[in-house]
């Protein structure tokens, strides 16, 4: 596949334009608090707080219990956590770089790829507007804030992230099955079926729109209307070129952030006392990552939680606990999230 994209998108897409082109995108500021006040996002956010409020009513819980729990969590198991979890995002944005050389620096001769730590700060702007809007609106919001920072084609850009969550459902998909397999044998939780089917779906979604983009684009491009042509070419050339050098190393520094993933779960479970089975830990975070992909609510949130809690039941008597793993586990992938990402786009040039 490295060969033929190349050949193919070698006379048929213009030049990454400059600085200040419009690249057939709105170059006017996003503003993500106006975006926030949407009635769509209040109403995620109240369809969070409804399944929050279901899940709960339905368990007898001794939420003075989970506080103790959580109060008594080991502080440098804890710590351990937020550091596997934060060092993912170092390695996304190593990944991030080998496929924008691939898909969208390729043949650019006059911009520079962006340093690692303003990646890194850009991708952490994307999750913390995943984490306050519905429907994965913060990948756009990477995009915005590369072309803003470099001037580079946002449709290439776009092209290279939804490559990277192709790879990170691929892998994803892969370890969940296999783990849960290996954690549950033959009694798997309620909703296991769903969740599978639910993996296995974006697994057979992305694969087959890579699959419709190298062999059947052609027929589409030649209907597609002249005046948004070019940006389709750009995201085509972003998501298959994405792929063109370095595979293996994408797929694996993909395979490390998920393990990670996987690493900060087992510190959240070991700080309260339980040092859970390497197959059930590997299930369940990597089920809480798929489940943050529902596009109702933001980042998952109220979904996540409940699946959580559900999985950990069946290894754990103690509710309180579970909850507590659960909470925990949220505080670090989710409410972190929100606070330190307020702070940078505060204080970030390129919004």
């Amino acid at each position: 596949m490295a060969d033929a994209p190349q050949s193919r998108y070698a006379d048929k897409v213009e030049p990454i334009p400059v600085a200040g082109s419009t690249d057939g995108y709105d170059e006017g500021r996003i503003s993500l608090g106006r975006q926030l006040l949407r009635p769509r996002t209040i109403v995620s956010f109240l369809v969070a707080l409804a399944i929050i409020v279901y899940v709960v009513s339905r368990q007898d819980i001794q939420f003075a219990q989970v506080w103790a729990n959580m109060r008594n969590a080991d502080p440098i198991l804890y710590l351990l956590a937020f550091a596997a979890y934060y060092s993912t995002f170092y390695i996304r944005t190593v990944r991030w770089k080998q496929v924008l050389r691939n898909a969208v620096y390729s043949d650019d001769t006059e911009h520079k790829i962006p340093s690692t730590p303003r990646l890194t700060r850009i991708i952490m702007l994307s999750w913390f507007a995943n984490s306050i809007l519905p429907a994965k609106l913060g990948d756009g919001y990477r995009g915005y804030l590369l072309k803003r920072a470099s001037g580079v084609s946002f449709y290439r850009t776009m092209g290279s992230i939804i490559a990277e969550r192709i790879a990170d459902v691929g892998v994803l998909f892969t370890l969940l099955l296999a783990s849960g397999l290996i954690a549950f044998n033959d009694r798997f939780p309620p909703g296991f079926g769903t969740l599978v089917a639910f993996g296995a779906g974006l697994a057979a979604l992305s694969l087959g729109g890579l699959f419709f983009l190298r062999f059947l684009s052609p027929y589409v491009t030649a209907v597609i209307p002249q005046r948004i042509r070019p940006n389709y070419v750009r995201l085509e050339h972003g998501v298959l070129m994405a792929f063109s050098n370095r595979l293996w190393e994408i797929i694996l520094l993909t395979a490390v952030v998920w393990g990670l993933e996987s690493a900060r779960f087992w510190f959240v479970s070991a700080s309260l006392g339980y040092a859970l089975d390497i197959s059930l830990v590997v299930f369940v975070a990597l089920a809480a990552s798929l489940l943050t992909t529902v596009p109702f609510t933001p980042a998952g949130l109220g979904v996540v939680e409940g699946a959580v809690v559900a999985a950990l039941m069946l290894v754990i008597d103690d509710k309180s606990v579970a909850l507590s793993i659960a909470l925990l586990d949220r505080i670090i992938t989710y409410w972190s999230i929100v606070l330190i990402g307020a702070v940078l786009y505060v204080f970030n040039h390129d919004k």
